[in-house]
């Protein structure tokens, strides 16, 4: 019986074959991040947690508009990596 490839390795497969993909993903993980922080998403903020590994333990133990600014501020470094990425894959295939 044949076993059906994992679903990671599928996925790794097709990023190391399309990378512009890969690119395309990281923007969009941080205009996710961005979106949440400037809206302010409770699901994201809110928690009971103080394990400052975690997005809900910054905003309980160093507040809530702290833990906006980081997200934020990783949400740009995304955007920024992803775009360079992108323009890198662009110009290196012509």
């Amino acid at each position: 019986m044949d076993k059906e490839p994992d679903v990671f390795a599928r996925i790794g497969k097709f990023l190391g074959e399309e990378p512009e993909y890969f690119a395309v993903f990281v923007i969009l993980v941080g205009v996710f991040m961005l979106a949440a922080a400037v809206c302010n998403w409770d699901w994201i903020f809110q928690g009971h947690s103080y394990n400052t590994k975690k997005i809900e333990g910054v905003a309980n133990v160093w507040g809530r508009g702290f833990a906006r600014l980081k997200f934020g501020g990783g949400g740009l470094v995304c955007v920024i990596i992803g775009i360079v990425l992108l323009l890198l894959l662009m110009y290196s295939r012509q």
